[in-house]
């Protein structure tokens, strides 16, 4: 049975200048697998968070807005005033993390 490999999340990437395409590829998959885990379609996964305490807290925020507005979506459908609230909440959620991190929202 083949290990499953722990997910490490750097967020202080554009500080340190480790800015790529490569780099972002790979972030942009740690987040993917990040979602299906919350989704309960991937098995759960050590996963590590590096950053500041305001960069964490910014992602934590737009990561749990990115699932409360997918279970909406499915819930209630996509013109549903719930959904619409949820997807605000979402865009400010990203908005305070590409500011705290420099780095995009790689769910747009």
């Amino acid at each position: 049975m083949e290990e499953l490999q722990p997910i490490i999340i750097d967020l202080n990437r554009k500080d340190k200048n480790e800015i790529n395409e490569e780099a972002l590829s790979k972030m942009g998959s740690d987040f993917s697998i990040l979602m299906r885990i919350l989704f309960g379609s991937a098995p759960a996964v050590p996963v590590t968070v590096r950053g500041t305490p305001g960069q964490i807290a910014s992602f934590s925020s737009a990561l749990g807005r990115e699932k409360r507005y997918m279970d909406s979506y499915v819930k209630h459908g996509l013109s549903d005033p719930k959904t619409l609230n949820s997807k605000h909440a979402l865009a400010r959620a990203v908005e305070k993390f590409e500011r705290a991190t420099g780095l995009r929202w790689p769910f747009r």
